[in-house]
């Protein structure tokens, strides 16, 4: 098998080479080419429209020595087909449910750029100022500088101009990394009570925290670029079908997978802004650029897996030899012995299934066993020309209890002497008279008290069956589940057979192999990073297998996307009402010695000027609220008590 791949990875290297000068020629979408390069020569119809359900990015990450090295290529990288400038219009932001945070009762972010509220100049913060964020009542109050603003059921902080080079966003204290979200940060109170956050930012800053997770920087510069055009493409197109939402794509696996930018993944940052603009296109609109992180050898057709149309005129059905060849394509295997050893659950998983057709043929329990397995093989394709088989054929010989062949009809038994003519005893007279019934039962003879005698069991002994017999179990139920051999949650896994002969040309073992980490639907990621890696292909090539009915064509996005504060008018936010300042209490100083902090326990507390009732109250002081004690209580249970600002008398049964 691997000498068949080797000669197959050979031919195709020559047949790249020797049509190198045709290439450029070729339109990025001609699927002819390439399936013909591949081994195809038809792609299958079907049809798509909704989001993938997109693998875990951990699952992709490779380090540098795991990946291919585009240095030791033969094959030279065919010359880019210019993109056209783009039919479709669009503004080029996208937003973006923050939904890994959650719902959070609170968040803390650091505003690393220029920003003020909801565009309103005379709300404005610093760089590098703190703001924490929480809710009640349905409402979200920002806490900044000492103070605590009621900004009502939603505050948006809106990103503006920074200086050239410099920082330009936020920094979440509650996301999964230390990245920047560079873009406005709308929050709100979420339907389970916590805080809902939607960033809003241009496609190109989004893509650089896609990327990163969705792929890995390690990966080759092509690959990545070729996943910088899908996941452009696709979030494009999630923003078209948004309809009355606030957001258009969320930052998990529901979508893509989007964890801020940061500067340390340099390669996905070239991969980006090579690619800037560049969407893939079917009849006119943007194509639902589906991707998966290995197909295990064959890709998958959305129609077909989810009953979405409209995709499978760029889409195809093809074997994948690229994601097959590559090492690091997940898959999970289980090699057994003919006669089960190295699995006990699919040994018994074929005597339960053995049972029937046996008991059909006369055989109970205990009269038979299992021999050996003759062979494996994928059976019940769930779709025409689909290597998805929900069924796994064995066929098995078996063992049954058969009565002992003899030479003749009770060989082993004594011979039987020949009767005489004449008898050897006189006959005895017949009664002169009949007995009556009365003395007939006593004056009968006593037989005597001898057991029955006991039949002879007929001898019998194991041997084969006259023929094997070919039982079928479930993929998904059985194979997957019971062996532990699965790789995704839905069932879309490829199974496969390997059977390994002795010298005699018999069976010595057998691998039963699960392929396909992913849907399956569209590129392949670990395809895509063998092309670039292993033959040097570019992301218009890569591109052009996976999706073979796209056009690409390039977008000019707007410039000038922030304004400066200095140039919002002065009634921006003025239709909106201003936050309620509610303030807080300023921080505790430092304790000196012999004091302590409490908190206040009483729903309100007077901060008397003396130790008595009768003295002047200076403040309220709220349940919750800290303060240092001074002193031990006197008789009367008064203590000394001071806070930042005030200092006075509380009694100290209304403290903890």
């Amino acid at each position: 098998m691997r000498d068949t791949q080797k000669a197959k990875k050979y031919a195709r290297a020559l047949a790249l080479v020797l049509i190198l000068a045709l290439a450029a020629a070729i339109p990025a979408g001609a699927a002819g080419f390439w399936s013909w390069l591949t081994g195809e020569d038809e792609a299958q119809e079907a049809s798509a429209d909704v989001a993938a359900t997109l693998p875990p990015a951990d699952a992709l990450n490779v380090s540098p020595e795991q990946t291919p090295d585009p240095e030791a290529v033969t094959v030279p990288t065919a010359t880019l087909a210019p993109v056209p400038d783009a039919s479709i219009e669009d503004d080029g932001l996208v937003r973006v449910a923050l939904l890994s945070l959650g719902e959070p009762a609170q968040l803390h972010l650091t505003l690393a750029g220029v920003y003020a509220v909801d565009g309103d100049p005379g709300f404005r913060f610093e760089r590098d100022t703190r703001l924490a964020l929480s809710q009640a009542d349905g409402k979200v109050y920002m806490a900044v500088g000492g103070l605590t603003l009621n900004m009502g059921a939603s505050m948006t902080l809106t990103r503006h101009r920074a200086e050239e080079g410099a920082e330009n966003g936020i920094y979440i204290d509650e996301s999964e990394k230390d990245t920047l979200y560079a873009g406005d940060l709308t929050v709100s109170v979420g339907e389970s009570g916590g805080l809902r956050a939607v960033l809003k930012l241009p496609v190109e800053d989004y893509l650089y925290g896609v990327v990163a997770y969705e792929m890995s920087d390690s990966f080759p510069i092509e690959s990545l670029k070729a996943q910088a055009v899908a996941a452009r493409t696709y979030a494009l197109q999630r923003k078209r079908q948004s309809g009355g939402r606030d957001y258009d794509v969320a930052d998990t696996t529901a979508d893509q997978v989007y964890k801020g930018y940061s500067a340390e993944y340099a390669n996905v940052i070239d991969a980006v802004n090579a690619t800037r603009g560049v969407v893939g296109l079917y009849e006119g609109d943007y194509a639902v650029c589906y991707y998966t992180a290995s197909n295990g050898g064959q890709t998958a057709l959305a129609s077909q897996l989810w009953g979405i149309e409209n995709c499978d005129g760029y889409l195809a059905m093809t074997d994948d030899p690229y994601d097959l060849e590559n090492p690091r394509s997940l898959q999970n295997e289980l090699t057994v012995s003919p006669t089960c050893e190295g699995s006990a659950a699919l040994k018994e998983m074929l005597e339960a299934a053995l049972s029937e057709p046996l008991a059909t043929d006369g055989w109970e329990a205990g009269e038979w066993k299992l021999d050996s397995i003759a062979s494996i093989e994928p059976v019940n394709p769930r779709f025409e020309g689909s290597k998805l088989c929900d069924g796994l054929a064995f066929t098995v010989n078996v063992q049954v209890l058969k009565p002992v062949e003899t030479s003749g009809a009770d060989a082993t038994a004594e011979p039987t002497e020949e009767p005489t003519e004449e008898p050897t005893e006189a006959p005895t007279e017949a009664p002169t008279e009949e007995p009556t019934p009365e003395a007939d039962a006593s004056a009968m003879p006593t037989a005597p008290d001898e057991p029955l005698p006991t039949p002879t069991p007929v001898p019998r002994e194991w041997a084969m069956a006259d023929a094997p017999y070919t039982v079928v179990l479930d993929v998904f139920r059985q194979i997957k589940d019971g062996l532990s051999l699965g790789l995704n949650g839905s069932d879309c896994e490829l199974v496969s057979v390997e059977t390994m002969l002795d010298a005699d040309g018999q069976p010595a073992a057998f691998t039963i192999v699960m392929r396909r980490f992913g849907h399956g639907v569209g590129m392949s990621q670990r395809g895509a990073q063998w092309m670039a890696g292993q033959y040097g292909m570019n992301w218009q090539q890569i591109l052009a297998f996976y999706y073979p009915g796209l056009s690409f064509e390039r977008i000019a996005w707007p410039e000038d996307i922030l304004t400066d504060l200095e140039a919002l008018p002065e009634g921006v936010g003025a239709a909106r009402p201003k936050p309620t300042p509610t303030p807080t209490p300023a921080p505790l100083p430092a304790l000196e010695a012999g004091e302590r902090y409490a908190t206040v326990t009483a729903t309100s507390l007077n901060l008397r000027q003396q130790p008595t009732t009768a003295s002047m109250a200076l403040a309220q002081l709220a349940k919750g609220r800290r303060v240092i004690v001074c002193s031990e209580p006197d008789e009367n249970g008064w203590v000394s008590v001071r806070t930042a600002e005030l200092s006075g008398y509380v009694k100290a049964e209304y403290l903890e």
